[in-house]
């Protein structure tokens, strides 16, 4: 199911049954999984693998070389998982150091005109939206959902089950559940963590630990070891503490203006 205007460089390894569309450019050095769709118009180049059952929509290009005045032309990868949906006009770049990867996790949707950047890390099941912007070495973590028209700071990183809204600029970490309507975090991502199947007690815990972190007047140690002593052995806790203290960049900023009602979870 090639088109006969696909160009496929000598050495490309397509898998069974990938189908691939009109003018569209597969680079030698590509491999694509079984059961890909990659649509017309699109450039798959450079060291790049893409996993098995994933669609590339129109015009998108993965693979290229990085937007960086130190890439000397060294080899580095791009790495697309399993199952993915990348829509019209998305750019991936691979890594800008030698040996370096940009990574795409399982089951990611890239919707129209997003930008991955070089050495960009995105866990398995998130979603970027339309014209988002993700500079080099940004961390996405596992299901978290950027809205519209984000923009992200190079080496910043965005946690399991974060949600950051349209048209925000994110420029330090946001930790793991924390929804960031657009400057500040206002609490949990109380929807995200439903539909994740998280329990009541759980949730629970994870506002409280919120609460203490962004909106208590406990210094940052003193917030840790709080949340710590009251958290028992939740593992979603730990996840949310170690985000934390391992931070670089620091942490995005709370604040109450517009949150959801911090009465009850089962009230909301």
């Amino acid at each position: 199911m090639i088109h006969p205007t696909a160009i496929i460089g000598d050495g490309a390894r397509l898998g069974e049954g990938v189908e691939i569309g009109p003018y569209t450019i597969i680079g030698p050095q590509v491999e694509i999984g079984d059961g890909c769709r990659i649509g017309p118009h699109c450039t798959i180049i450079g060291a790049t693998a893409i996993g098995r059952g994933t669609a590339v929509h129109s015009g998108a290009v993965i693979g290229d070389e990085p937007q960086d005045y130190h890439y000397r032309g060294d080899r580095s990868y791009t790495r697309v998982g399993d199952n993915c949906i990348i829509r019209e006009y998305v750019t991936i770049h691979r890594g800008a150091q030698p040996e370096s990867v940009t990574v795409i996790g399982d089951k990611v949707m890239l919707m129209g005109f997003v930008h991955v950047a070089h050495n960009c890390r995105i866990g398995n099941r998130a979603v970027v939206a339309n014209a988002s912007l993700l500079a080099g070495h940004v961390e996405l973590g596992e299901a978290a959902f950027l809205s519209g028209g984000v923009m992200v700071h190079q080496f910043t990183r965005i946690g399991t089950l974060a949600m950051v809204g349209g048209g925000s600029l994110v420029t330090q970490d946001v930790p793991p559940f924390c929804m960031l309507p657009r400057r500040f975090i206002n609490g949990p991502n109380t929807i995200g963590l439903k539909r994740a199947g998280f329990s009541p007690a759980t949730r629970q815990a994870i506002r409280q630990a919120i609460k203490l972190f962004f909106f208590s007047e406990l210094s940052r140690s003193a917030a840790l070891q709080r949340i710590a002593a009251e958290s028992g052995d939740c593992p979603e806790i730990k996840t949310f503490l170690d985000f934390i203290e391992s931070s670089t960049r620091g942490i995005a900023k709370g604040r109450f203006e517009h949150a959801a009602d911090d009465a009850n979870d089962d009230g909301e």
